[in-house]
């Protein structure tokens, strides 16, 4: 008698596996960048997974992270079905769509970077609401176009409650994602209608309506790690993808936003002011005083009536110390710069702290030491002996001011450290617009606009008087300041007008990888309008235009993949720093 047919279970090994599309492609989280793509895994029985979730891999010996974007009934593996290796586990974490699959992958490509380098950063918050839910809830409002406006605040209102009114009004056209540089900022405007978060959330897994981008010129919107993206660009391509609506919200605008809204890529709503609500007075200073002497009238008045706001250029007592002899500047045997915290503390060195209890200048052998810069201790000291009686507190980045504080009082506070209080007035030191970097007049005019609306519209400023900031200031309108200076850095082909790629770490093999791009622009691999740049401590400083920026970026991702299969080291790339640098 012939015994009844038995279907076998398929199995990998000793592992049964499922019956329904048993086979999956997963991302894996090598830490090799040249194995960046999909391999084959299979699913065990016991587990159920879908495409988007995370799971547990074996590779090369060890268990390594990874993304499922894509489950099959038939083995794509050359090495076949058998040798399939199962997955080990599912691991927590945001489920990932397709379509942000695609956001991802085109994020990775802008920068240059494996696709894992990117979903690092993904929140691990589930979604907020299903794809088909969203888009129908974007036809229902008419909103198959989405919107992209930088909104600016007014001179005479305090920055929070600006920005509480306007993003309660955006959140209550649907679900809204606020982007914030900073944690303080995040703190203070805080509210159950709309979800805040840092640079990162530009990545987030779920769907809005809206996202906002708060202070969008700041540098803080840009992230240090690979791969180095800044949350404004990031939200431009969620936007083109995702089609939510995106609103920037600050004083002024980046230098790459004045751009933007210059073509008529992002819309403009310029805050409406009443004629006289800013009122400037600016006076130089010409020997070197802190407060130029034409200045001190109306300080003493603001003084009556509220605190008076006094922002800084940096912390500390003194920013370097030369000889006052020679004037050189006084530096450690480790190569550090010294300085001095305070009047009776002995000179220090800014890296590796060594104290000099006995110092004489290395060149004259003399000892008495000049302050280069002022910071804020000494700052108070010089406070302190002009107006007597006066509360003076200080707010830095580690020692920041909460409550309230007496109303006959002067706050100096550094960049950033600027408590939310109501002020009679604001008075800006020398020293706030010094920078080499390219940024540094774009920074200058963002925090003068910023810190001018803490104080009502009312603004001393130790600066030349015929400076271009001052008209940008007095009539609250940044764009022709900015543009102007846009037009200087066109006419040089610097950004915002191309993109930027610094080899940052490449020293010891500068000479090859300079040539060998050079050779690349010669070949037609690179556009024939870059520029190349070899710089002293070994860097390289690539210029490449907008509108190649593809072809550039995805030679630059091969370039190092290349390197990284012949067992080379990947070399430290940033593309569209902050600082070109």
């Amino acid at each position: 008698m012939v015994s009844p047919l038995k279907l076998k279970r398929e199995a990998v090994g000793k592992v049964p596996i499922a019956s329904k599309d048993p086979f999956l492609s997963v991302l894996v989280d090598t830490g090799v960048f040249h194995l960046d793509q999909p391999y084959e895994y299979a699913l065990p029985e016991k587990l159920n997974v879908e495409i988007g979730s995370w799971v547990s891999v074996p590779f090369n010996g060890r268990n390594c992270i990874g993304l499922i974007i894509d489950r099959y009934s038939q083995s794509r593996n050359s090495v076949g079905a058998s040798k399939t290796l199962p997955i080990n586990r599912t691991v927590k974490g945001a489920q990932v769509s397709r379509k942000h699959l695609d956001f991802y992958q085109a994020v990775a490509a802008r920068w240059a970077v494996p696709v894992f380098d990117v979903l690092r950063f993904i929140p691990k918050e589930g979604n907020q609401q299903p794809l088909d839910i969203f888009l129908r809830g974007n036809a229902k409002n008419g909103s198959n176009q989405a919107r992209r406006t930088y909104l600016q605040l007014k001179p005479n209102q305090s920055e929070i409650e600006q920005l509480v009114q306007l993003l309660g009004d955006i959140a209550s056209n649907g679900p809204t994602l606020v982007i914030v540089p900073e944690a303080n900022l995040a703190k203070q405007i805080e509210r159950p209608e709309y979800q805040v978060g840092a640079r990162g959330s530009v990545l987030s897994t779920s769907y809005y309506q809206n996202v906002v981008i708060i202070r969008e010129e700041s540098g803080h919107h840009y992230e240090l790690k690979s791969p180095g993206f800044n949350t404004r660009d990031v939200a431009l391509l969620r936007n083109e993808i995702f089609k939510e609506n995106l609103f920037f919200i600050g004083f002024s605008p980046s230098f790459e936003m004045t751009r933007l809204i210059d073509i008529g890529f992002v819309g403009y709503k310029e805050a409406r002011i009443e004629s006289g609500a800013v009122k400037v007075t600016a006076q130089n200073s010409l020997s070197g005083e802190l407060i130029p002497s034409a200045l001190i009238k109306p300080v003493r008045q603001y003084l009556s009536k509220d605190p008076l706001l006094v922002v800084v250029p940096a912390k500390g007592y003194g920013l370097a110390i030369s000889c006052a002899n020679c004037r050189n500047i006084a530096k450690c045997k480790c190569g550090g710069k010294l300085t001095k915290r305070n009047r009776s503390e002995d000179p220090v060195c800014n890296i590796c702290q060594t104290k000099y209890p006995e110092w004489r200048c290395a060149f004259c052998n003399k000892e008495r030491i000049y302050l280069l810069g002022r910071g804020i201790e000494r700052i108070a000291e010089e406070f302190g002996r002009s107006f007597p009686n006066t509360e003076i507190h200080i707010s830095t980045k580690d020692k920041q001011i909460e409550g309230l504080v007496g109303k006959r009082s002067i706050m100096l506070a550094t960049v950033g450290s600027v408590p939310d209080l109501k002020y009679s007035a604001v008075l800006f030191l020398d020293g706030l617009a010094l920078g080499a970097d390219l940024r540094s007049e774009e920074r200058y005019l963002a925090l003068l606009m910023r810190y001018t609306a803490a104080a009502n519209g009312k603004v001393l400023l130790v600066d030349r008087s015929e400076h271009p900031v001052i008209a940008a200031l007095n009539r609250w309108k940044p764009l022709p300041y900015l543009e102007r200076i846009n037009n200087e850095l066109q006419e040089a082909s610097l950004p915002p007008f191309s993109r930027h790629a610094s080899f940052i770490d490449c020293a010891e093999e500068s000479d090859r990888i300079f040539a060998g791009l050079k050779s690349a622009i010669r070949e037609g691999r690179l556009s024939s309008r870059s520029q190349i740049y070899q710089l002293q401590d070994g860097q390289i400083s690539l210029f490449f235009p907008i509108k190649e920026g593809s072809k550039s970026t995805k030679f630059l991702y091969e370039f190092q993949k290349r390197r990284a299969i012949a067992g080379k080291r990947v070399l430290k790339l940033r593309v569209d720093s902050y600082d070109l640098s």
